[in-house]
């Protein structure tokens, strides 16, 4: 599974439940209440 990232966009490759797996991990990193605009400045 790839995920891309760029300054503007978030873009997740893979199997539906690869992508599951990888949201799930963000949520528990970042929180429910974080938004993606946070989570892209924190990847960079």
């Amino acid at each position: 599974m790839n995920s891309y990232m760029t300054p503007q966009s978030l873009h997740v490759v893979g199997q539906a439940r690869q992508v599951q797996l990888i949201l799930k991990q963000w949520l528990r990193e970042w929180g429910p209440d974080a938004k993606l605009i946070d989570l892209l400045a924190g990847r960079k």
